[in-house]
């Protein structure tokens, strides 16, 4: 499975502050999927992405996200997305072109929309929800 990753909004809040969790969150996606960035913070270049985040995360974690693989930015984050693995993308927001794309392709529920305001412990709940997909 692939998870595909969105920096700002999902792994930081909009003060910039790292999300709950959000460590315990890259270490166990990480050492178990395929993991992308899908983020403005990477444009072919994994290390932009890693090098927004240094100083913010942990040196451990930073060690971990040097496995996310990049991807390259184009108008919708859906042309980036491999259809033909199951997914997780993991967003703050998402645009109605992006949703229609994942609707017709039936894979809507392989969203997972983030909003730290109203759910600041979102990636503690995920971790233990992705969890039961692995067993």
């Amino acid at each position: 499975m692939n998870i595909y990753l969105d920096i700002d909004g999902v792994l930081l809040h909009k003060d910039g502050t790292p999300a709950n969790g959000a460590a315990d969150f890259l270490k166990f996606v990480t050492d178990n999927f395929d993991c992308y960035w899908l983020t403005t913070h990477c444009n072919g270049d994994a290390r932009t992405a890693v090098n927004y985040l240094k100083g913010i995360l942990p040196n451990e974690t930073i060690a971990l996200i040097g496995k996310i693989k990049p991807t390259n930015m184009t108008a919708l984050k859906t042309d980036q997305i491999d259809f033909s693995r199951k997914f997780i993308w993991l967003d703050d927001y998402v645009m109605q072109a992006e949703r229609a794309i994942l609707k017709e392709k039936g894979c809507l529920a392989s969203l997972c929309e983030i909003n730290l305001s109203v759910d600041p412990d979102s990636l503690n709940r995920l971790t233990k929800k992705i969890t039961s997909l692995l067993v």
